[in-house]
C-alpha cells in the first residue's frame, strides 16, 4: 500500500509539472525597473522541457525549463533609459508581456519598523513637531514615472507601480526619499523595493544556512537551534527570498532596535553574515550596504524579550559601536547619524524620515556613484592629543567648519584620566576641525568620549548641518 501511494503521488507531481503554466515571480512585472550596467536575471516556471524566450530592448535570451519546472535567463548589461519598453516572455503556447519597463537604478530598503514606517503615517507614528510633514505633502503630488515602487509585505508581494498617490501609502518613507534624491541627482529611473517589518531582529532576516556555515555561529545554532534566542530566517524567507536574484545596485538598512534592547553584543558579526548572504543571493558580491545608526531613545525604560541582562543608558551607545564594527566586517558599507532627528526620547519611531532617506542618498551619491560634491557625513572622531590639562580632539568630515547647531556651548563631551573614570567636560570649538575639551575633575586627561548616553542629542555639527557621530572611549596621544 505504501509503495502504491508513493507511485500515485509521484505521478500526480509529474502531471502537475507537465501542465505548469508559464510564469514569473511577482517581482518581475509591468512598471518595473531593470538595473543598468549589470547582468539582469529573468526567471520563472514552465512545463519541464518547455523552451522559453525572453525579449527586451533588442536582446533575446533562451532557456529550457528544468525537471522541476524552473527556468532562468540572463540579459546583458544595459544603459539606463526612461523610454518604456515591453518585456516579452514567450513559451510554447503562452506569451507574457510586461509593459512600461524602464532601465535605471534598483535598491532594496530593508529592516524593522523605522524602515517599514510608511509614507502614509499610521496611528502608531507621531507627526513631526518641527516644520511640515513632507510625506503628507508628497502623497498629494502627481505620479512620477521616473520612480517605481515595490513592496514585499507580510501579506504578500505588491507589484511594481509608478510612484504616486495610489502606490505610495505603504512604501517605506526612508526608501522613497532615498530613491527620490537619487533620481533627482542621477536623472535616471530609480526603483525602490520595501522589505521591512516592525519588531524584528537581525537573526530573522538571515537564513539558517548562513549561520550554519559561519564559524562564529555554527556552534550556537547546533547547540540551541537558535541564534541570540531567536529562530533564524523567518522573515528572510517571507520578504527577501522571493526577490532574489533580482538585479540590484545595493541595499539600505535601518534595523537594530530589537537587538539593542536585548543587549546584543554580537550584532557586528551578525551583520557581516547577513550582508554576505544577501550579496550572494542577489548575485551582487560588490553591492553596498548603507545603514542608519540608531537614534537616541530611552531603551532603559522599555521591556524587552530575550534580554541578556539589564538594559542601561549605555546600551544604545554600546550598540552603535557594534553597528559601526558591523560595517567594517561587511565591507563596502557606510552609516549615517540621526541624533538630531528626535522630538521625543520615549518614541522609538522618530519622524523626519525624508531627512534620513536624503542622508543615505548623500552617501550613495558619494560612495557608489562617485559624486562627492556635497559632504555626506557629520563630524567623526579622527584623533586626540594631550595638551596639559586639556585634550585637543580632531574631527574628519567637518566640511568647511564645526559649529553648534543651537548657538550654545558644545555638550556631551567627557574626559577621563588613567583611572578610566569619565567626568562631564567643557568643550570649545577652536578650529575648523578641532575641539578642546577639559574637566576640573581630571588633572591629566587621557581619554575622551562623546554622546555616550541613550538620551544624548549633541549640538556639535559641521557646516553642512550634519550631526557629529557619537564615539566611545578614545585614548589621546601624549
Amino acid at each position: 500500500m505504501a509503495r502504491r501511494t508513493i507511485i500515485i503521488i509521484a505521478a500526480a507531481m509529474a502531471a502537475a509539472a507537465a501542465s505548469a503554466q508559464l510564469s514569473t515571480p511577482p517581482v518581475i512585472s509591468s512598471d518595473m525597473v531593470l538595473q543598468q550596467g549589470r547582468e539582469v536575471p529573468i526567471w520563472g516556471k514552465a512545463a519541464p522541457g518547455e523552451r522559453v524566450t525572453v525579449s527586451f530592448g533588442g536582446q533575446k535570451a533562451r532557456a529550457k525549463a528544468a525537471a522541476d519546472s524552473t527556468w532562468s535567463v540572463t540579459l546583458k548589461p544595459m544603459e539606463a533609459t526612461a523610454t518604456p519598453r515591453t518585456l516579452t516572455i514567450k513559451g510554447r503556447r503562452e506569451t507574457l508581456e510586461y509593459t512600461n519597463v524602464v532601465v535605471g537604478e534598483v535598491w532594496v530598503a530593508a529592516g524593522q519598523s523605522n524602515m517599514q514606517y510608511p509614507m502614509r503615517r499610521g496611528k502608531a507614528f507621531v507627526a513631526p513637531a518641527r516644520g511640515v510633514d513632507s510625506a503628507q505633502v508628497e502623497l498629494r503630488q502627481p505620479a512620477n514615472p521616473m520612480i517605481r515602487v515595490y513592496v514585499s509585505a507580510r501579506r504578500g508581494q505588491r507589484p511594481w507601480a509608478v510612484a504616486g498617490p495610489e502606490s505610495l501609502p505603504e512604501v517605506s518613507a526612508v526608501g522613497y526619499y532615498f530613491a527620490r534624491s537619487l533620481q533627482r541627482n542621477l536623472g535616471v529611473p530609480v526603483g525602490i523595493v520595501t522589505a521591512a517589518l516592525g519588531g524584528t531582529k537581525i537573526e530573522t532576516w538571515t537564513p539558517r544556512q548562513a549561520y550554519e556555515r559561519s564559524a562564529a555561529f555554527a556552534g550556537e545554532l547546533e547547540r540551541n537551534g537558535r541564534i541570540g534566542g531567536v529562530g533564524p530566517g523567518q522573515w528572510y524567507g517571507k520578504f527577501v527570498a522571493p526577490l532574489a536574484p533580482l538585479a540590484v545596485r545595493g541595499f539600505i538598512w535601518y534595523q537594530g532596535e530589537s537587538n539593542c534592547g536585548a543587549g546584543d553584543r554580537s550584532y557586528a558579526e551578525k551583520f557581516g553574515v547577513l550582508t554576505q548572504w544577501w550579496r550572494e543571493a542577489f548575485r551582487a558580491p560588490d553591492a553596498p550596504f548603507y545603514y542608519v545608526l540608531l537614534a537616541p531613545h530611552v531603551y532603559s525604560d522599555r521591556m524587552h524579550r530575550h534580554n541578556n541582562g539589564p538594559v542601561t543608558a549605555e546600551a544604545l551607545p554600546l550598540f552603535r559601536e557594534q553597528q559601526k564594527r558591523g560595517g567594517e566586517l561587511a565591507g563596502n558599507s557606510e552609516y549615517v547619524c540621526i541624533t538630531d532627528l528626535v522630538d521625543d526620547l520615549h518614541d522609538i519611531h522618530p519622524s523626519y524620515k525624508w531627512t534620513v532617506g536624503d542622508r543615505l542618498a548623500r552617501v550613495a551619491l558619494a560612495k557608489t556613484y562617485g559624486r562627492p560634491s556635497a559632504e555626506w557625513s557629520g563630524p567623526r572622531f579622527k584623533g586626540a592629543r594631550a595638551d596639559g590639562s586639556k585634550l585637543v580632539v580632531t574631527f574628519s568630515h567637518s566640511a568647511d567648519s564645526l559649529r553648534a547647531s543651537d548657538g550654545k556651548r558644545i555638550g556631551w563631551f567627557e574626559v577621563a584620566g588613567d583611572d578610566g573614570i569619565f567626568h562631564p567636560a567643557v568643550a570649545d570649538i577652536t578650529g575648523d576641525s578641532t575641539v578642546v575639551t577639559y574637566s576640573t575633575d581630571v588633572a591629566h586627561p587621557r581619554y575622551v568620549r562623546f554622546g555616550w548616553h541613550e538620551t544624548a542629542r549633541p549640538n556639535l555639527e559641521n557646516s553642512a548641518g550634519l550631526p557629529a557621530v557619537p564615539f566611545g572611549a578614545m585614548r589621546a596621544d601624549d
